[in-house]
């Protein structure tokens, strides 16, 4: 450097000769950088919104879908407010399906205490009527549900 200290001027002022200045004296802010921070702020802050917003639309489905497992299958629920203690929650399918066992335990015994060693063929005829009217029953709702009479 010379004795002036033009030296850092030079290169504080941009003539360095091809180097990089640090900041302009006669215009220290560099706009240009300062425009292109500002629009990266605001397309980082867009993102995180967009980002969010699906989040919470994917949190709602998964909610609305685990809602619906559980009312189906059944779950636990907790049994106080401390969380500690869970009990199972029966659902759709551990309530009709165990009706329709206890029914057919029913009817499996009195068909035995009432008939004995015929009680076997009785059962097979219940357990193929039902689900005679089970598949009559289901061939009804599909032409139904397609438009059919």
């Amino acid at each position: 450097m010379s004795s002036s200290g033009d030296g850092l001027l030079a290169f504080i002022n941009g003539d360095t000769s091809g180097g990089i200045p640090i900041v302009n004296v006669a215009n220290p802010v560099n706009w240009g950088r300062l425009g292109q921070t500002i629009g990266t702020s605001i397309l980082a802050t867009v993102v995180v919104g967009v980002t969010n917003i699906v989040d919470a639309i994917t949190d709602a489905i998964d909610r609305i879908f685990g809602g619906l497992a559980a009312f189906i299958a059944g779950s636990y629920q907790p049994t106080n407010s401390t969380g500690i203690g869970f009990e199972y929650a029966r659902g759709l399918l551990d309530v009709t399906i165990g009706a329709v066992g206890g029914a057919y335990a029913s009817a499996f015994q009195y068909s035995s205490a009432q008939f004995g060693i015929l009680a076997l063929p009785v059962n097979v005829g219940i357990v193929l009527g039902s689900v005679y009217v089970l598949s009559v029953g289901g061939q009804k709702i599909a032409s139904r549900a397609t438009g059919g009479g």
